[in-house]
């Protein structure tokens, strides 16, 4: 199970399944999830802010939820980049995780610093900022000075600019996510309030100048104490089903004979969907021991509903590896409708 280390002062995000998006399926108000004492939580039927412990326990679950469905689906939800997967040396190679998306290394770099926030209203706006990143999947938002991901409302690219709006309660600061139980205050957007006031914006990618590198034991040409290596350059067959082909790259000979190994990088995953998020959030509930708001009624039922096991179960129920209750069925289903199959070689 994902686990969130005591270093984090900010929530973090373990799934595809964001904590804002949570909020969203099970109908909470976002500012009150997020530990904010707003006026639009009076309109609720539950009032509860939450805390950040109650936060944590969520993204805990909704990250091993999805762990859990991944190994069955052979393929993750969302975007993962995997480095120095380890193979033999073959002429196609099947990539441990289906869904490829590019070979190479997962790479940053900045598009602009400390953004400023103009916080009139809410959802707080940020201003057109010049870009020339083109994909609107590799641009991501964080707190200024931070590695704290920011998740915006909207997001306009166009022109060679970007522009986004996030809602107020996204934009609490990594310093203040241990709110109070009577929550933070709403309308103090100042600098020394409880809201981030500048972002960075940064490009999230695949860099394919390194997508592997073959493995000579005891050297390239010649026995010698200390393996030898060459860089890879590759070609992908199919990205459904993550075949591949690597040759050495840096003399032009194709000459592999003798590598024992090859580690290949690459970014695979599909985009997250209605069917996906049904199954993280069911499994999760159905791992936890507790309900994520006990004083919240209609999150309770849901949790019940997800914990529930019928009084005569099935033997693929019994034997169901996620778990005989109902949320862990569903999520089981999923999987198995979705899972990516492999044919064995004869």
């Amino acid at each position: 199970m994902p686990v969130i280390s005591s270093a984090f002062a900010a929530t973090v995000d373990l799934s595809a399944l964001t904590l804002a998006r949570y909020a969203q399926i099970i109908r909470y108000d976002e500012n009150a999830f997020f530990g904010i004492n707003a006026p639009t939580n009076r309109e609720r039927a539950c009032r509860k802010i939450w805390t950040k412990l109650e936060r944590d326990m969520i993204a805990r679950y909704l990250g091993a939820a999805q762990e859990m469905i991944e190994e069955r689906l052979m393929f993750p939800i969302g975007q993962k980049w995997y480095a120095a997967e380890q193979h033999h040396v073959s002429m196609q190679v099947f990539t441990k995780n289906a869904r490829i998306q590019a070979l190479g290394t997962k790479a940053i770099t900045v598009i602009a610093s400390g953004v400023a926030l103009d916080h009139t209203a809410d959802p707080a706006t940020m201003p057109a900022t010049t870009t020339a990143v083109t994909v609107e999947d590799e641009i991501h938002f964080y707190q200024s000075g931070t590695d704290v991901e920011i998740y915006p409302d909207t997001m306009t690219l166009s022109g060679g600019n970007v522009s986004a709006t996030f809602p107020r309660a996204r934009l609490v600061k990594e310093a203040d996510q241990e709110n109070p139980d009577t929550g933070l205050p709403y309308g103090d957007t100042s600098p020394s309030g409880p809201y981030v006031q500048e972002v960075d914006i940064k490009r999230v990618f695949t860099d394919t100048s390194d997508v592997g590198v073959f493995i000579w034991p005891l050297g390239k040409n010649c026995n010698e104490c200390g393996e030898g290596t060459e860089p890879a350059c590759g070609y992908i067959h199919r990205k459904d089903s993550g075949t591949i082909t690597l040759i050495p790259s840096a003399d032009g000979t194709c000459l592999w004979y003798g590598a024992s190994e090859l580690h290949v990088n690459y970014c695979a995953g599909a985009p997250i969907d209605a069917g996906s998020e049904d199954a993280i959030l069911h499994l999760a509930h159905a791992l936890m021991p507790i309900s994520p708001c006990s004083s919240c009624d209609p999150i309770t039922m849901l949790w019940k509903q997800d914990q529930s096991t019928p009084e005569v179960l099935t033997r693929a129920r019994i034997d169901c590896p996620f778990g005989p209750n109902d949320g862990a069925w569903r999520a089981w289903n999923y999987a198995m409708a979705n899972r990516h199959f492999r044919m064995p070689l004869l």
